[in-house]
């Protein structure tokens, strides 16, 4: 089973994902709130994948991107948001993001990104 972290700071959302993901029966996946707890998991637990909203309290998702980053360069990470600008959606991919999908994105879209980086 791998480990998934989600810093998705709408609680809807992020239970859809987590359900979606987990139904999957490979993903055990940690839904936090902000980017400052996206950072302490990372820190406290292994995960084999990060999936961070750009636009997160306390700390950017591309802030919380960059110390994830620096902790452990080659754990694969997605990012996402509604309102991040192209700049946003770039820079998040200069820092390290395999990719950055504007919401609403289709679910698959993600399985399918997950799925497919597992399966290299």
């Amino acid at each position: 089973m791998f480990n998934i972290l989600l810093g998705e700071d709408d609680m809807n959302f992020g239970s859809i994902l987590k359900r979606e993901l987990e139904e999957e029966s490979l993903y055990n996946v940690d839904h936090v709130f902000n980017g400052v707890e996206a950072v302490l998991s990372f820190k406290n637990r292994h995960y084999d994948f990060v999936l961070l909203d750009l636009k997160m309290p306390r700390l950017t998702g591309t802030d919380a991107l960059r110390i994830i980053k620096a902790m452990n360069a080659k754990v694969p990470v997605i990012t996402f948001s509604g309102s991040a600008g192209a700049w946003e959606q770039a820079e998040s991919i200069e820092v390290g993001a395999m990719k950055c999908l504007v919401k609403p994105f289709a679910v698959g879209e993600l399985k399918e990104a997950i799925r497919s980086h597992f399966l290299k």
